[in-house]
């Protein structure tokens, strides 16, 4: 039978109420103490991911007003159903074990939302969570996505974003041009970094934007879907604003204005913008239900008073399995310490250079003759200062006929989920380039065995045409995107294995798209004479170990 809290009651808690909820609460500070911690000196100290304190205050925020919402309605009911949420408890505990163990940063900050959901409905039942559901909905904001999703959906962001600055300033007679991401503004270069893209951006004002929504409860459907929507053209459109913003200042007041205080204080520009805009357009919709003869008055934002005694029975629940839940949550962290793989550094030293000829076959290097794109990036666009490798080493060659190959390769004896090897189709755009073809390449580098699956790219950028051969190893895996890579990590990861791994990649300057073909085969030929020519640690750190 289900019982309903009542508002008005005024018994003050005991210790013994309240030492269950002590003990869950102990259960989960060990939990996601230490992974808020990670957080906050990790993905949520960048700008890509700085959001995400915000929506864990304001989701924790509406959690709260939401239960005294519900108790001041006599709406908080408690109908245990210890069958159906203690197996989402669990489940929740599985990603935690997994995803704190292989930095998989998607289970470990999901793993909260179905801990507390499958509390909520092990402890007070189904009807009180779905009365409850928006809160854990919300908290999906929180949870850094892999750069490989985010890298993909903020390039085409990125592009829209500098075109529609680059005609919108031309419109406004400003010499202004531009090349892939890059902005050309008189004499300044400006690059559309991620964070300029508008994906953090986006998710924080569609977060805030449905918690609005929630909290008024217009009773309008079609404006609150019209609303959603429109958040997403409304962040672009605020993203575009804050980039004529910052072209604007580094036009008149030079690079270092556009770079220092100012190119914070575009953040500020960014969410003013789109809160007047939000806020034109809620006016608007509100204009449109009104005249179309419907009610537009919403429930409002009112914080209910509750008397003394109605949080007391709260901790109203059973002593054991608030203990057998903390000793599920402490195996938990306990596993999660067991799998974490341990790193064994190699005693030999690795040197590139010392691997890797100057000389071998037709072929001979040619000192300081042609620029390499870089190949890490950091989110402003400009070279990380987190290398994520160990070894660089970046050379032209030259044969007899004059081909010149440029060879960049990167090797990194620790691959992790958040520190790993970066694509050239990522690394490429990052710098301006727009990438023309991509494709599946089998590249034979050893007679008799099986050819290693590598990939073609052309792009085009900065005045030039370049045609590129590559291929990635991570472990003894050759993975075929940032996705793949990151699974090859995690099953390596799960053998307490941390794996190494290397970029290999030779490009050459072409006229034309015609011209390409021919540069793939010049660079398989070369990438084999090159592998057989290495050393044999050089050998293996290109081919396998």
């Amino acid at each position: 039978m289900a019982h309903t809290l009542n508002p008005t009651a005024t018994p003050s808690p005991s210790p013994a109420a309240l030492a269950p909820w002590l003990v869950l609460l102990a259960g989960l500070a060990a939990l996601y103490v230490p992974t808020l911690i990670d957080l906050f000196h990790g993905p949520w100290s960048s700008d890509r991911n700085a959001h995400g304190p915000i929506v864990m205050t304001v989701a924790f925020g509406f959690l709260y007003f939401r239960t005294r919402q519900l108790i001041s309605q006599k709406m908080f009911e408690r109908n245990p159903k210890p069958a159906l949420g203690y197996p989402v408890v669990a489940l929740g505990l599985l990603c935690y074990v997994l995803g704190r163990s292989q930095q998989v940063h998607v289970l470990e900050v999901g793993s909260l939302i179905l801990v507390l959901a499958g509390l909520m409905i092990a402890l007070f039942g189904v009807r009180t969570w779905s009365r409850m559901w928006f809160a854990f909905f919300f908290m999906m904001f929180m949870i850094p996505l892999p750069a490989s999703i985010v890298d993909v959906v903020t390039l085409p962001m990125k592009i829209a974003v500098s075109a529609a600055t680059e005609h919108l300033l031309y419109w406004m007679d400003y010499p202004i041009a531009r090349s892939g991401v890059i902005l050309t503004i008189g004499h300044y270069q400006l690059l559309v970094a991620d964070a300029c893209a508008g994906l953090n951006s986006l998710f924080t004002l569609e977060a805030l934007g449905l918690l609005y929504m929630n909290l008024v409860r217009h009773p309008s459907l079609v404006r609150n879907v019209l609303l959603a929507m429109l958040i997403i053209p409304i962040s672009f459109a605020a993203n575009t604003i804050r980039i004529i913003f910052l072209s604007l200042i580094t036009y008149h007041f030079g690079d270092a204005a556009g770079q220092g205080f100012l190119h914070g204080f575009s953040g500020l520009v960014l969410f003013l913008s789109a809160l007047l805009l939000i806020i034109g357009v809620d006016s608007a919709l509100s204009w449109m239900v009104r005249r179309g003869g419907a009610s537009d008055e919403g429930a409002g934002l009112q914080l209910p008073a509750l008397a003394p005694g109605a949080w007391a029975q709260l901790g109203q629940i059973a002593t054991r399995p608030a203990v057998l839940l903390l000793a599920g949550m402490l195996l938990a962290v306990g596993g999660a310490w067991a799998l974490t793989p341990k790193f064994t550094p190699n005693p030999q030293t690795i040197d590139l250079a010392a691997s890797v000829p100057t000389r071998f076959g037709d072929w001979r290097e040619l000192q300081g003759v042609v620029t390499q794109a870089e190949l890490s990036t950091a989110e402003d666009g400009g070279r990380s200062l987190e290398q994520p490798y160990d070894d660089v080493l970046m050379r032209t060659y030259v044969n007899s006929q004059g081909q010149q190959v440029m060879l960049a390769l990167a090797y990194a004896k620790e691959q992790r989920q958040d520190v790993k090897l970066h694509l050239p189709e990522i690394c490429y755009p990052a710098q301006g380039y727009k990438v023309l073809s991509l494709s599946p390449a089998p590249l034979t580098m050893t007679a008799g065995a099986p050819a290693l699956p590598g990939k073609h790219m052309l792009a085009t950028g900065q005045g030039r045409l370049e045609a590129v051969t590559y291929w990635t190893r991570i472990s003894d895996a050759y993975p075929q995107g940032g996705f793949a890579m990151r699974m090859q990590i995690f099953r390596d990861g799960l053998r307490g294995k941390v794996a190494d791994g290397i970029l290999v990649r030779s490009s050459m300057l072409v006229h034309d798209d015609a011209e390409a073909p021919a540069a793939y085969a010049v660079q398989q030929e070369f990438l084999r004479q090159l592998v057989a020519a290495s050393s044999p640690r050089g050998h293996a750190l290109v081919v396998a170990r």
